[in-house]
């Protein structure tokens, strides 16, 4: 069940969440990117399965790759490549998705 202010919220990032889904081929569900957006404007970590093969990328064999810290990063370079591609991409399918969701 998805509550009237997600509702809201869907609306107000509409184009960046079905950027979001776009580029993660899927993996980001309307609600998850949701959640992702909320984490980076508190500042928080998000860590994911997806953000966790990033951080196997990103920083290799670095024993703690996998902190806050780091998690932090990988959301912020997320979402910023999100909201510069949201206008450049072929999203109509994953507008579609976030519009069922509506």
């Amino acid at each position: 069940m998805i509550y009237e202010s997600q509702k809201k919220e869907l609306r107000k990032y509409r184009h960046i969440i079905a950027a979001l889904i776009a580029q993660s081929e899927g993996y980001f569900t309307p609600m998850y990117a949701l959640e992702e957006i909320k984490a980076y404007k508190k500042k928080k970590s998000f860590g994911c399965e997806w953000y966790y093969h990033i951080a196997d990328i990103w920083f290799g064999d670095v024993k703690d790759r996998y902190c806050d810290e780091n998690f932090k990063k990988i959301n912020m370079e997320v979402i910023l490549c999100a909201i510069k591609s949201r206008r450049r991409r072929n999203i109509k399918q994953c507008l579609a998705i976030v519009d069922k969701n509506i």
